[in-house]
């Protein structure tokens, strides 16, 4: 998604950009996450002062891994996308964007928006991803899941390290 800022600040209005970006690449070192489909970019930059302001919508169907019960679940991710450029010497923009600024450097007159959408899909990505909030998760001593299964007791455990000490209290009331 290649914006040509010069024709951009020259033209004084707000430019529309709509792309559709393939992120299997970018999300195949993602664990308990696949893509679905594509990520759809419906972007738009205008000048604003000095900077040219980004914003818009990202949508992506991705299909996860629930941490719980490992099973796999597709579910869309929407978010909304909003940043400012600010055109730099060369010198600066090698630097990078730095932590106290507001504003992410470049230099030239085209700017290549494609890595910039690409990184906050990855962090709007969620740590963990769940089926369902009441998702109950696989049995520890057995593996099945436990989600659709009624309750059942679990017995009490006690580490046999602390066996001895099971009756303390019993005996002290005697």
């Amino acid at each position: 998604m290649l914006l040509n800022v010069q024709e951009l600040k020259a033209a004084k209005a707000r430019l529309t950009l709509r792309e559709t970006i393939d992120v299997a690449d970018l999300l195949s070192q993602v664990p308990g996450v696949r893509p679905a489909g594509p990520l759809e970019a419906d972007v738009a930059a205008e000048p604003f002062g000095e900077f040219v302001k980004v914003a818009g919508r990202l949508d992506c169907n991705l299909e996860w891994t629930c941490v719980r019960c490992l099973t796999k679940f597709e579910e869309p991710l929407h978010f909304t996308y909003d940043e400012r450029f600010k055109q730099v010497p060369k010198e600066v923009a090698d630097l990078g964007e730095q932590d106290d600024e507001d504003f992410v450097p470049f230099h030239g007159d085209q700017l290549e928006l494609r890595p910039y959408l690409q990184d906050e899909l990855l962090l709007n990505l969620p740590l963990s991803p769940t089926c369902s909030e009441d998702c109950k998760g696989l049995d520890p001593e057995t593996g099945e899941d436990l989600n659709g299964k009624p309750e059942r007791p679990r017995p009490v455990k006690i580490d046999p390290r602390l066996e001895a000490l099971k009756g303390w209290f019993d005996s002290e009331r005697s």
